[in-house]
């Protein structure tokens, strides 16, 4: 039997750390790969490639940029890949890597781990052998987080869906409450659902072209007396993303206070603000959210607000389209239909 070959993307995170006292940080040595090696055997060969070790909390675009040319560069005769990552920002990482790589016609996996590999409560070995499991049984091609939960089921998410981790729990979620699948002795399962795409549908999809992410894009997220004249741009963002109350809204009292105000200041001074997010074009809205759409703001519709900022920084980091015709494509099923 042809033994498999996996590329492991390693960027540090938990998953590449070890503790040492009181204190967690990066270990030199790849401790997942080591540890699945002592446990599962070398059934598979890894190539391990380091562009950069971090905790992801210290994350910013251009690590995306870096990450993305080492993919891209990278030695593609592999049955898929592996990138190890920290918790924090892995959401943010993993729309932008399917948002860039969606065409790829192999399966990549981002996995992470709640605490450092051979801690008690540790589940960043399962998410490891469930990726590794999914490359070597599965004919399947896409953008993946896989993050065991805590009912012991390895969830399978689409790159583009994963929402950041609850800060109590430790857990992640699929944007819309339904995850891609599951990982169950070795194989996956694909779950029903109407927003879930088919197999087929996921090696349909098309590369975008790296860019470099020099624009900036700022976001917001509301909360009960913001005041938004405390927003002085020394340097100004190309746009903003201003997150919403799940209802749609925001406030749009006179004032500081003001949303609609805010946004009119924006268009000003020539940033645009888009709103994330609505469920229908078509549906009724309430009054404060006609008047915040009335203002200026660029609604978005049926996309987590961590894929929105990835994609509008892509969107104003590229010039063949326009940035609210960026928006409006579904690149890597990060639109909800």
């Amino acid at each position: 039997m042809k033994k498999g070959r996996i590329t492991v993307v390693m960027t540090g995170g938990t998953i590449g750390s070890t503790v040492e006292g009181s204190s967690i940080d990066l270990s030199s040595s790849p401790v997942i790969i080591n540890e699945y090696k002592k446990i599962y055997g070398s059934d598979v060969e890894f190539d391990v490639l380091r562009p950069f070790e971090m905790l992801s909390e210290n994350s910013i675009p251009k690590v995306w940029e870096k990450l993305g040319r080492t993919l891209h560069n990278c030695e593609y005769d592999n049955d898929g890949i592996i990138i190890t990552h920290g918790t924090d920002t892995l959401a943010y990482t993993s729309a932008y890597i399917s948002m860039i790589f969606g065409g790829m016609q192999k399966p990549v996996v981002l996995v992470s781990s709640n605490f450092p590999i051979g801690t008690e409560n540790s589940n960043g070995l399962d998410n490891f052998r469930s990726a590794v499991e999914l490359i070597e049984n599965e004919s399947i091609a896409g953008i993946f987080v896989i993050y065991r939960d805590n009912r012991g089921r390895n969830i399978v998410h689409l790159g583009s869906r994963l929402t950041e981790s609850d800060t109590f729990t430790d857990q992640f979620y699929s944007y819309g409450g339904c995850p891609y699948g599951e990982m169950d002795t070795g194989h996956f399962i694909r779950y029903a659902n109407a927003v879930n795409p088919k197999a087929f549908m996921l090696k349909t999809m098309e590369n975008t072209e790296i860019t470099s992410l020099k624009n900036q894009v700022f976001m917001i997220r509301p909360y009960p007396g913001i005041d938004y004249s405390s927003f002085e741009f020394k340097n100004k963002p190309k746009a903003i993303l201003h997150c919403m109350y799940h209802s749609g809204t925001a406030c749009v009292r006179d004032g500081c206070y003001s949303l609609p105000e805010f946004i009119k200041r924006c268009k000003n001074e020539g940033i645009d603000t888009y709103l994330s997010c609505y469920k229908s074009p078509d549906g009724a809205k309430y009054a404060t959210a006609v008047e915040i759409i009335s203002a200026g703001g660029i609604p978005l519709y049926n996309i987590s607000n961590e894929a929105a900022y990835v994609k509008l920084v892509l969107a104003y980091n590229q010039n063949k389209i326009s940035p609210e015709e960026f928006m409006d494509k579904n690149i890597y099923f990060e639109i909800l239909k």
